[in-house]
């Protein structure tokens, strides 16, 4: 069972699981509405994908990632970072995604 998060605050939460292979879920809680975007990124800073960047209403939500660039390949072992942007708000968290 998961709590309601306080939503008084916007807050970009730890992906579970982490490692990941093959997917795994990435939540945050918004304070206000708002677009939410959030991007991954390999160790270089290259952006590898966009999980997410749309209207979400505030509260708690979640996204999937499933281990693939924008393209829909595969991408490699490694440590990947993922940041969320919400007005205001910025947060990067670390993940690594193992095959």
């Amino acid at each position: 069972m998961r709590l309601l998060a306080d939503t008084s605050f916007s807050q970009l939460n730890a992906n579970f699981p982490n490692p990941i292979n093959p997917i795994t879920t990435i939540s945050f809680d918004l304070a206000v509405d708002s677009i939410v975007s959030i991007d991954i990124f390999n160790i270089r800073g290259q952006r590898v994908n966009t999980v997410t960047n749309e209207h979400f209403g505030a509260g708690s939500h979640s996204v999937d990632l499933n281990g693939t660039d924008e393209n829909g390949r595969n991408v490699g072992s490694g440590i990947y970072f993922y940041r969320m942007v919400s007005g205001d708000f910025t947060d990067v968290k670390r993940m690594v995604l193992l095959k």
